[in-house]
């Protein structure tokens, strides 16, 4: 349950944070209304961040190691 949870919520962060970054692109430098361009932010959103987090839940769940997530090793 606890999984569901973790992966639930990067997901909505992911697609938060993605519908807020591309509803801004449109309204600020598009100009485009924020009625028409909201519903098209929220499709790109919602798509994009479903295939980010699924492939990083499928590439958690094989147990693949993160380049990022690693330490370098300072002491040699």
């Amino acid at each position: 349950m606890q999984r569901l949870i973790y992966w639930s919520g990067q997901y909505l962060l992911a697609a938060g944070t993605m519908f807020a970054l591309l509803v801004g692109i449109d309204v600020l430098l598009r100009g485009e209304a924020f009625e028409t361009g909201w519903r098209e932010s929220l499709a790109w959103a919602v798509v994009s961040s479903a295939i980010f987090i699924g492939s990083r839940y499928y590439r958690a769940s094989r147990g693949a190691s993160c380049a990022m997530c690693s330490h370098p090793d300072t002491k040699t």
